[in-house]
């Protein structure tokens, strides 16, 4: 009995004492790759810091990541569990499940809210990343297939693609141009533009000429077996046979709007998307304010996002060394 109660008071002092001693050097707000490899060397440097992460990854749908040297073929969810646990090795760092509501600027850095209470920072790096909402393609079946045999990126799933029968599905403009990339894995590619005319003749041309057919008929669904795409059927019921493809848009968004509330420049990066404008520290023109990974160009795959987390973090630790070096 009396176990029980100590159990049960020291559990109450302890969720006490982690509401009231929220103040960290560092919030990372996603713990996707880019936010995991910066909480690392954080931790390795001994700043402390706080990751905050829903646990809800872009890339939970697909079966493998791929091109992430020592990790190629692993699910995504193995990579994260491992990271995860790899951090615990670290005081310095903590890892909470927990959700960034709101994010607010302070005399002395940010306040941070979550669905569990809050958090203050003089410093704080978005990792929060992008969301993939494939439905707003209004493709019956796609997301049957959507991270199976149907995918985002070539250079992550290409080569398991490569020489079947391929479609690539979007807009009468970005299906075209993205079929010549996917065309470099097969030689049997065709663009589905799902009811979208392409007007563009030279375009059309060019792609036959490398044996890409264009079809503008509205899709009616897509029909699979287990995930794997077998057939795309029209409203007109005709079928043409696939074996798996590539989608020129996800439709995808941010998850959080932090960064446009803090009205945060953009340019326009690779394929049209729009990126955050950011210092060679990946500091915003808010002081203490950091963008990486998906969440600051919209996508950099694995490895990329796991390079610039841990560059961001080497440089935040630079940064706290020379404040806190007396001269």
């Amino acid at each position: 009995m009396w176990q029980w109660v100590t159990v049960y008071i020291n559990s109450i002092v302890e969720r006490y004492n982690e509401i009231n001693n929220r103040y960290m050097d560092i919030v990372i707000i996603g713990g996707g790759p880019a936010g995991m490899s910066a909480a690392l060397v954080l931790g390795r440097s001994r700043i402390n810091t706080v990751v905050l992460n829903t646990e809800n990854a872009r890339n939970s749908i697909s079966t493998h990541s791929h091109g992430f040297l020592t990790q190629d073929g692993k699910h995504p969810s193995e990579i994260f569990s491992i990271a995860k646990r790899q951090l615990e090795k670290y005081p310095s760092v903590n890892y909470k499940k927990e959700k960034a509501l709101s994010l607010e600027k302070t005399a002395d850095g940010f306040l941070i809210k979550t669905d569990l209470g809050s958090y203050t920072s003089e410093r704080v790096i978005l990792a929060t990343g992008y969301r993939d909402n494939v439905e707003l393609l209004g493709i019956t079946g796609l997301s049957d297939v959507y991270g199976k045999s149907v995918y985002p990126c070539p250079f992550c799933d290409g080569y398991e693609m490569a020489d079947k029968k391929l479609g690539v599905f979007g807009d009468a403009i970005s299906a075209p141009m993205f079929s010549k990339i996917i065309a470099h894995w097969s030689k049997d590619v065709m663009v589905f533009t799902n009811g979208d005319k392409v007007t563009d003749a030279e375009l059309v041309k060019n792609l036959e000429l490398n044996g890409i057919e264009i079809i503008d008929k509205a899709i009616k669904e897509l029909i699979a077996e287990e995930g794997q795409l077998k057939q795309v059927v029209f409203h007109d019921n005709t079928i043409v046979e696939r074996e798996g493809g590539f989608l020129a848009d996800t439709k995808s968004s941010e998850s959080v709007n932090f960064a446009r509330q803090f009205n945060i420049p953009t340019e326009t990066g690779h394929f049209g998307m729009e990126i955050y404008t950011v210092n060679d520290n990946n500091e915003t023109d808010v002081k203490g304010l950091y963008i990486i990974g998906d969440a600051r160009a919209g996508w950099t795959g694995v490895a990329e996002s796991v390079a610039e987390g841990a560059s961001v973090a080497k440089m935040i630790t630079h940064q706290i060394i020379e404040e806190r070096w007396k001269s």
